[in-house]
């Protein structure tokens, strides 16, 4: 995406995060949040672009990811009030790490919980020309980055942490997920049941292999990945709900 292209409304999304402050900011949120892409994403996916309505989608969740890791360093009561599920996502993963007991190293345990998400986001996207998918979207992106920003302080690594506690999986999913999401709000956009051709099949297969190697990246090197992010924080210290 150029600098002439990017849409300029996207640099709006680091204070979107403002809104944790307000009574009900961690519903409201992710509500308004997609507001800043929207309509860059529609124009680009109603016009066949989906490429471009990816990289919209991405810089979009970039941004906002980094809103909510500087919110949750630098005001860290706030955000725990504001970002929905992140205190309990936090406390999840934060065990995972001090122990290497939880949902990430059981697949048994998070493939239910992904395929949940998955079809939540494909119906929601589908109904609502892609914002209910983006308003979820900006939830699951909003919970995850507050973890990374909750262990980049705890671990005394602000940005090395703020890098590493993304976990390579997750990046591949919201990547994923973006993907499909600019597929998915094709129909109702243009009015067409099934305007899916030999392309967006293409584009759909590139979906469904990230959200594979998602799966299975986090079946195979989690445990691993726990146990590193355990060292850099120094072991347990600071790292206990």
């Amino acid at each position: 995406m150029s600098s002439a292209s990017f849409p300029r409304l996207l640099l709006a999304t680091p204070f979107v995060v403002l809104l944790a402050f307000v009574p009900g900011g961690s519903w409201l949120l992710p509500v308004v949040a997609p507001l800043t892409l929207y309509p860059a994403f529609q124009s680009r996916v109603k016009a066949g672009d989906v490429r471009g309505a990816w990289q919209a989608g991405m810089a979009w969740a970039i941004l906002l990811s980094l809103g909510v890791i500087a919110l949750t360093q630098m005001a860290p009561e706030a955000a725990a009030r504001g970002i929905l599920n992140g205190e309990p996502y936090r406390q999840e993963m934060f065990r995972w790490i001090s122990t290497g007991l939880g949902p990430e190293n059981s697949p048994r345990q998070f493939l239910p919980i992904h395929l949940l998400h998955l079809s939540l986001f494909a119906l929601l996207t589908w109904i609502s020309a892609g914002y209910l998918g983006l308003v979820l979207g900006a939830a699951l992106v909003g919970y995850m980055s507050y973890f990374v920003g909750a262990y980049a302080a705890a671990s005394h690594h602000p940005l090395l942490g703020s890098i590493v506690a993304w976990v390579p999986w997750s990046v591949i999913r919201v990547a994923a997920f973006v993907l499909l999401g600019a597929l998915l709000a094709r129909p109702l956009l243009l009015r067409r049941l099934w305007p899916f051709e030999r392309e967006e099949w293409r584009l759909f297969a590139l979906a469904g292999a990230g959200i594979a190697a998602d799966l299975l990246l986090k079946t195979l090197v989690a445990p691993s990945y726990g146990r590193a992010l355990r060292t850099l924080a120094g072991g347990l210290l600071g790292l206990a709900p």
